[in-house]
């Protein structure tokens, strides 16, 4: 048994995605920017170019990556997920297989040459999956951790954080490092780790505050409806205090903002004891 997780990560924060209005949240999401998709296929060094992607959500990096690869294994415990997934766009796809399951028990298929995991592996059980990661990649195969970031403009963050904090239901939240806390763990070997430059990202502040109940803490069943109606009144309210004082542009009722995103690949590392 591994140390204990840090405590914002317990399982029942995670549970908090199987949530439907998490699911119907999580389009107005930004789109990971387009040289995500090139970085993650340039990682296959093997002869297979099959995916698997761990806890896949509504499919963000399963749907654009299908069309660069052989095929695209996409797992996630959420119904709620996967059905809104199937709808959007590259959904569809003869190569992308949907997976309802958890990854820690799912039936996996043949041998991946890669293994991606966008904002997910920190809800998965950790004595689990890194020992099912290590037995399913090819040999040279390797696990690629992606990081979504659109607070890229500091004001916004300094407004709206407090105000996420006071409204959250996962009260134990920190930042953490994820590539670092599973290295630290004698879990993963990092190979890796590239920045990807920001992209656009305009949209409306009703988009915008639906984006932000796709995280955890903000699902609105937990909240509550009065709850989740004051939290947006204020982030309305202070998204519009920061284009009146000019920190932030509205622009034919969409805000001026960017996403960026950060790739960390290298080794799983199985640490379950083996009986010889």
């Amino acid at each position: 048994m591994l140390r204990p997780k840090p405590k914002h990560l317990a399982p029942e924060y995670g549970a908090q995605f199987q949530d439907a209005s998490v699911a119907a949240a999580y389009p107005s999401r930004p789109p990971y920017p387009a040289e995500t998709f090139a970085v993650l296929s340039g990682l296959i060094a093997d002869a297979s170019l099959a995916v698997l992607d761990v806890g896949c959500g509504t499919g963000d990096i399963a749907r654009r990556l299908a069309p660069l690869v052989e095929r695209v294994d996409a797992v996630d415990v959420s119904a709620a997920m996967i059905a809104v997934g199937r709808r959007l766009p590259g959904g569809g796809a003869s190569n992308l297989t949907w997976i309802h399951a958890p990854v820690e028990e799912a039936e996996l298929g043949p041998r991946y040459a890669l293994i991606t995991a966008g904002e997910s592996l920190q809800w998965l059980d950790w004595d689990v999956v890194f020992g099912r990661f290590a037995e399913v990649l090819t040999p040279r195969g390797v696990l690629a951790i992606i990081e979504r970031d659109w607070d890229l403009v500091a004001a916004v963050g300094e407004r709206l954080f407090p105000i996420i904090g006071r409204f959250s239901t996962n009260r134990a939240f920190r930042p953490v490092d994820l590539p670092a806390e599973l290295t630290s763990r004698g879990l993963f070997e990092q190979h890796g780790r590239r920045r990807i430059d920001p992209e656009p990202w305009h949209p409306t502040i009703a988009a915008y505050i639906e984006c932000r109940h796709s995280q955890n803490g903000l699902s609105r069943e937990r909240m509550g409806s009065e709850a989740a109606a004051a939290f947006d009144a204020e982030v309305r309210a202070a998204l519009l205090d920061l284009c009146r004082d000019g920190a932030l542009e509205l622009r034919e009722d969409r805000l001026v903002l960017s996403v960026a995103s950060t790739i960390t690949w290298g080794g799983p590392l199985d640490r379950r004891p083996h009986v010889s």
